[in-house]
């Protein structure tokens, strides 16, 4: 059977150089050329965690699918009123050198206390449609967090007014700062995470977070603290018990405090 195959191939093959013996050759010499040079992402999403390490950069690949010769591309960024106030586009033309197929973006924050202990920034990057390359990515989504080390000072105790309960508390500190956190604190697997001042005296950063309790009409209760006193070792915080609602946040604890007393 496969040498029948072969044979049939090989007269098919045959009939075709005849055919072609006899074809115009009007076409000789056509040189064909590449697409006009594009631009893209390697993908939709990009996942980084800041560390000190990153001198407060984050730095975005930008592709092009030639090399040849110098070149530059504009870029937009998008972001959220308070995303925008700490990440910037440090220029929005981005530069390539002749041999270079790939440049970067880069998007600047400062110090890294200038991101929330448990905030995630999003920044949307884009290249204008007539730049881009075809079938290639032409915008990406930036999620930007902070990476933090843990490590534990000891336990204190926790005070919450809203559930009348007192327990002992495990408390870790981050090395990348003053910011904290109290594993399993008011339900298993839900930490609560806040930094405080260079001195330790003031409220420096409290995003709004989970707490693990679910209502039963309203479900996730997430605590928002509206600021901070401190008395030696003891953290006091008043709290708001917030709900999401509508696309935002509505109020449905007010008037308590919750209390830290940290490891001696």
């Amino acid at each position: 059977m496969k040498k029948n195959i072969l044979t049939y191939m090989a007269v098919c093959l045959a009939m075709a150089l005849t055919v072609c013996t006899g074809c115009s050759t009007d076409a000789e010499g056509v040189i064909y050329t590449p697409e006009a040079a594009g631009y893209s992402f390697a993908s939709t999403q990009m996942s980084v965690e800041a560390t000190a390490d990153d001198q407060g950069v984050v730095r975005v690949p930008v592709y092009r699918n030639t090399t040849h010769g110098a070149a530059a591309v504009s870029l937009t960024a998008a972001m959220d009123e308070e995303t925008a106030g700490i990440f910037t586009l440090s220029s929005s033309e981005i530069t390539f050198a002749e041999g270079e197929g790939v440049a970067y973006a880069e998007l600047s924050y400062g110090n890294l206390n200038n991101l929330g202990a448990t905030t995630r920034y999003s920044i949307t990057l884009s290249i204008p449609e007539e730049s881009s390359s075809i079938s290639a990515e032409s915008s990406i989504d930036v999620l930007v967090q902070r990476q933090l080390t843990w490590e534990s000072i000891g336990t204190g105790e926790y005070h919450s007014q809203l559930f009348g309960q007192s327990w002992p508390q495990p408390v870790e500190k981050a090395q990348e700062g003053n910011v904290y956190r109290l594993p399993d604190c008011i339900v298993e697997g839900y930490p609560m995470i806040f930094s405080l001042s260079d001195d330790g005296q003031e409220l420096a950063g409290w995003d709004i977070q989970a707490t693990g309790y679910e209502h039963s009409t309203y479900g996730m209760v997430y605590f928002a603290a509206a600021g901070m006193t401190r008395t030696g070792n003891v953290l006091s915080f008043p709290m708001q018990g917030v709900i999401e609602y509508n696309g935002g946040w509505g109020l449905l604890y007010s008037g308590f405090t919750e209390t830290l007393v940290l490891p001696e």
